[in-house]
């Protein structure tokens, strides 16, 4: 029999065709979840595996299940930028489309509907993340945190290298140094993630290139090593204010 660790593992590697024997085989599959009550379904949402998530959704999954710190599958695929599964999870019905996952995903005209509408952008909060400060990962000065919905949308475009929605979202007030998840700017993420035109575009409408995050205390440059990003290293030393 086969267990839930290993059915979680099939959907990480992305065996849709494994997922689907194994759920003829035990249908109850579907229900298991790992670390953090992290399901199946959220790890082919992390990894962007479309068949796997289309083969769990039909075997019944819940495609509102929330992890121990409140993301739902939709959540979770957008924070890794994962459009793919996130295109399927709405178009199963799943709920959250906000100003911050559309710009995690790189909605722009889903985020322009949204900006000019005029509503009242505390409703695009993310409901995955804590009110209140967090040490490990929102601090006080965290867009989230500082309920600045707009900046917190171009610091998640940024993040997943959405160079269209940052220059949007900039052009309507946000702040280019917005901080995020271990209070690391837009430029800490584009650049870990090796988004080199993200970056380009930041550092061209000034960006600090100084500024520390409050988990690693490391600056964009020292991010860009971690995810050996050489030319953006490059890239960043050379734009490194002269004294």
């Amino acid at each position: 029999m086969t267990s839930e660790a290993e059915f979680i593992e099939a959907a990480k590697e992305g065996g849709a065709t494994k997922i689907a024997s194994l759920l003829k085989v035990d249908p109850g599959l579907v229900r298991a979840v790992g670390d953090h009550l992290k399901s199946a379904l959220h790890w082919a949402a992390e990894m962007d595996h479309v068949d796997v998530a289309a083969a769990l959704v039909e075997a019944g999954a819940d495609i509102e299940a929330r992890t121990s710190w409140g993301a739902s599958p939709f959540d979770w695929a957008a924070t890794m930028g994962s459009s793919r599964v996130a295109d399927l999870l709405l178009a199963r019905g799943a709920t959250g489309l906000t100003l911050i996952t559309a710009a995690s995903l790189g909605k722009l005209s889903a985020v322009r509907g949204i900006i000019e509408s005029g509503e009242d952008l505390s409703a695009h909060r993310r409901r995955d993340a804590p009110t209140a400060p967090d040490d490990d990962h929102w601090p006080p000065d965290s867009a989230h945190i500082r309920k600045d919905a707009i900046s917190d949308a171009l610091y998640a475009a940024a993040r997943n290298g959405h160079r269209d929605v940052v220059a949007y979202l900039l052009d309507h007030g946000a702040d280019i140094d917005a901080k995020g998840v271990f209070g690391a700017t837009g430029l800490h993420w584009a650049a870990i993630n090796g988004h080199q035109e993200a970056v380009e575009f930041l550092l061209k409408h000034g960006a600090n290139l100084t500024i520390r995050d409050s988990k690693f205390d490391s600056t964009p440059e020292g991010w860009a090593q971690e995810g050996g990003h050489n030319s953006i290293v490059a890239m960043l030393r050379q734009a490194r204010p002269t004294a």
